[in-house]
């Protein structure tokens, strides 16, 4: 099994990296995927392995290890990321607490063995449910304790793992132990085959991460030639075809607002391009983010959008906002974290396919602090509902806030449980 597992990693790899290279994805530090370390993260006494794929988990591995740290002063701490975002996340708030930052390896046989045995770890911990099943392996055999933190199992997922039930069976029997969101996310896990003694239910750390980084209020309307008194909807990681619904939506809202303003900033920010072609054949105007900042030419106000057109700057644009819409959600993406908006005491609009973030959104809709829509019609009516009614905004505010902080403790939970189960290494 492992052979064949092995070679069909090796031809996906093979294949895909043309694929990263068409994208300009492939960059200088991608040997490290591939077992070649930096010295960073070599030479330790046997480390606590962190590892969170993309940006929201690197900023879930990060606050987790400043944690760690105060509890465990002595013990060194390494992050592994998967994509380049995370990394650069990863890199920018790790700060002291974290020895080193590397890319996480391909999960062949002979990579991960010979990244286990050159890390050494004592604990290795994965943020939210990666299951792969060599570097499992390696790390049983090693002799490294397991653990999945901020478990979660999306609808999605769940159905995936349960065609395969045998195999996911018996990866999970080299894990430790879960530290699960919610009960039904244990109750998943358990049904896939992991034991019940193993599994603890810790709540969101995404919430104590949101809490802990505060409200920053970056910029104000003028600084990005806004007017004082405009209404600004912004609409955060968007998926094609949403920009299409939400710019629908502002063009029949500005004719009964004239001073609405709309911040759109896309998943991928490579859109922006084709993004500003749709906007000028809407005859909208609109100034990229990037040029406004740095007082380029031709980002002259007033305009009618700002294309947010480079990653990290999001979560300092949503106190800027009306009402904010959560992309990734009218589409089957899963949606994105609605939790920095609602920190800044804003109203969230979502659609129905909040999946990648299922107990935050029903908690939000269940406190009163976010609508939940059906499809770009009912988005276009909760828009204009909540322009126009002051109350009702500020309300929805509170109670998101609100939410964030009954829902706020899972990081304290989540040490105690890696407490109890690396007792020994710690």
């Amino acid at each position: 099994m492992t052979f064949v597992y092995d070679l069909f990693f090796l031809v996906f790899s093979i294949i895909y990296i043309p694929i990263l290279l068409f994208k300009g994805k492939f960059h200088k530090d991608f040997a490290q995927r591939f077992g070649f370390l930096p010295s960073c993260v070599l030479g330790l006494d046997r480390p606590i392995w962190i590892h969170g794929v993309s940006v929201g988990e690197a900023m879930v591995a990060i606050k987790l290890a400043e944690k760690l740290k105060t509890v465990f002063p002595k013990k060194r701490l390494i992050i592994s990321t998967t994509t380049r975002t995370g990394y650069e996340t990863a890199k920018k708030g790790a700060g002291e607490n974290v020895d080193g930052i590397f890319y996480f390896p391909v999960d062949i046989s002979f990579v991960v063995s010979s990244v286990v045995r050159n890390i050494g770890p004592s604990i290795f911990i994965m943020v939210e449910t990666e299951i792969w099943p060599n570097i499992l392996y390696a790390l049983k055999k090693y002799g490294a304790v397991s653990c999945v933190i901020n478990g979660r199992i999306s609808d999605r997922s769940f159905g995936r793992y349960n065609f395969i039930k045998p195999l996911i069976s018996g990866v999970l029997k080299n894990v430790d132990m879960f530290c699960m969101q919610s009960q039904k996310d244990a109750e998943r896990i358990e049904s896939l085959g992991a034991r019940k003694e193993k599994i603890c239910i810790t709540g969101n750390i995404k919430f104590d991460v949101a809490l802990g980084a505060g409200k920053c209020q970056k910029y104000d309307k003028r600084s990005l030639l806004f007017g004082v008194n405009d209404e600004v909807i912004v609409a955060g990681s968007t998926h094609y075809p949403e920009e299409t619904y939400v710019v629908e939506a502002y063009l029949k809202l500005k004719v009964k607002y004239p001073a609405l303003k709309l911040i759109l900033a896309p998943r991928h920010n490579a859109r922006s391009l084709s993004i500003g072609k749709y906007l000028r054949e809407k005859s909208l105007t609109f100034a990229l983010l990037t040029d406004v900042l740095q007082n380029k030419a031709g980002a002259a106000g007033p305009f009618d959008c700002l294309l947010v057109d480079a990653i990290g700057y999001l979560k300092d644009l949503y106190p800027l906002a009306t009402v904010v819409f959560i992309g990734g959600s009218l589409m089957k993406k899963g949606g994105q974290n609605p939790i920095e908006p609602a920190l800044c005491k804003k109203p969230v609009v979502f659609g129905p396919h909040m999946f990648n973030f299922r107990e935050v959104s029903e908690a939000f809709v269940k406190d009163g602090g976010a609508v939940r829509v059906k499809d770009k019609d009912e988005l276009f009516i909760v828009l204009d509902r909540l322009l126009g009614d002051i109350k009702e905004r500020s309300r929805m505010g509170e109670n998101a806030f609100l939410a964030v902080q009954k829902n706020r403790g899972a990081l304290d939970k989540t040490v105690e449980c890696l407490r109890n189960v690396g007792i020994s290494y710690l």
